[in-house]
């Protein structure tokens, strides 16, 4: 009866350093994990590039432009030199954070707050393999060229993207950067995440 009784406290003994020693371990790591990774400001931002290629905001587009030239000399139209025509084309804009623009203030492990500078469009570019011209009206003495398509198009680029920003192209960025910069630090351990813009 003593010897079982030996047996079983030595059997509880076991099991009780064995719990103590796995406890111990998860707090060693979690501890060494936050000081190793969340306080490396570096590791920080390496992982936030990576988020910032995901979080990208696309906008696809399709855009019909109509466009009237002609050639003149001194501000004076030349005649017959007139020409017409209608396009249509797709475009896509890239809108997100560059790594550059992003300031880390303050990390503690626990509670980190960004600064960001910036949202802007990355990108914008126009598929050329979808362009079509319509209602093409050629003169004697000036001809429709595929080059001059192309700069047209290229012309309204800029126009395109100002009418986006006004329809609150940048507030859709901002809002699709902090929900994924916030997803991906607590999903690593932070408890709050402050994103702010200037």
């Amino acid at each position: 009866m003593l010897q079982k009784r030996k047996k079983i406290n030595k059997a509880l003994m076991t099991l009780m350093f064995l719990a103590l020693l796995i406890i111990g371990t998860y707090f060693i790591s979690n501890r060494y994990k936050k000081e190793s990774i969340y306080k490396d400001n570096i590791k920080v931002i390496n992982t936030l590039t990576q988020v910032l290629d995901i979080s990208t905001v696309k906008y696809n587009y399709s855009n019909i432009v109509e466009i009237k030239k002609d050639k003149s000399i001194s501000n004076i139209k030349i005649p017959f030199t007139e020409k017409s025509f209608i396009v249509k084309y797709n475009g896509v804009i890239n809108g997100g954070v560059k790594p550059e623009d992003i300031e880390i203030v303050s990390n503690t492990g626990d509670e980190i707050i960004i600064e960001i500078k910036t949202c802007q469009i990355l990108d914008h570019y126009i598929d050329d393999e979808n362009i079509y011209v319509y209602d093409v009206k050629n003169s004697i003495f000036n001809k429709l060229d595929i080059q001059e398509i192309l700069e047209d198009i290229s012309n309204c680029k800029k126009e395109y993207e100002e009418k986006i920003i006004s329809e609150g192209f940048m507030e859709e960025i901002q809002k699709n950067t902090i929900v994924s910069i916030q997803n991906i630090l607590k999903g690593i351990g932070y408890k709050t995440v402050v994103i702010n813009f200037k």
